[in-house]
């Protein structure tokens, strides 16, 4: 059996600011297989990652992905109409319709980008203890 002591994640190595984009992420099941190593049963780790809302973070991360796709064809689409309204203004909108609604569609588009790409080496705000965890990290 191994000792306590040499018991490490197998990516432990890669846990600083300019590696940690190599570890897999984003599945609850991920961080049941890590927990499970130590001992923890995967229905536990389950019940607590659905319990406080993990779970639905990381889907709420999927679906935001997808929405910029949805925006990213709503932007392409409405980039289109102004070209059509421009050879034909008689489209149901006017021309500064479009450019309204094509500059609140890249404005929310690019904020939620940004989220998106952000850096993983970041914890909530509103937590001391993972805060004071990653600044030992460093």
């Amino acid at each position: 059996m191994i000792e306590e002591r040499e018991k490490i994640l197998s990516y432990e190595h890669l846990l600083t600011p300019n590696l940690i984009d190599t570890i897999k992420q984003n599945k609850p099941s991920l961080i049941v297989d890590d927990l499970e190593y130590y001992g923890i049963p995967s229905s536990v780790t389950m019940k607590i990652l659905l319990g406080r809302g993990v779970c639905k973070w990381l889907s709420v991360r999927r679906k935001l992905i997808k929405l910029k796709d949805i925006w990213k064809d709503r932007i392409k689409r409405t980039v289109e109409n102004i070209k059509l309204w421009k050879e034909d203004p008689v489209l149901p909108y006017d021309l500064g319709y479009y450019r309204g609604y094509l500059a609140a569609l890249e404005e929310c588009r690019k904020e939620v980008r940004e989220l998106c790409h952000s850096t993983r080496w970041q914890v909530p705000d509103n937590d001391t203890k993972a805060n004071n965890f990653l600044k030992e990290l460093v």
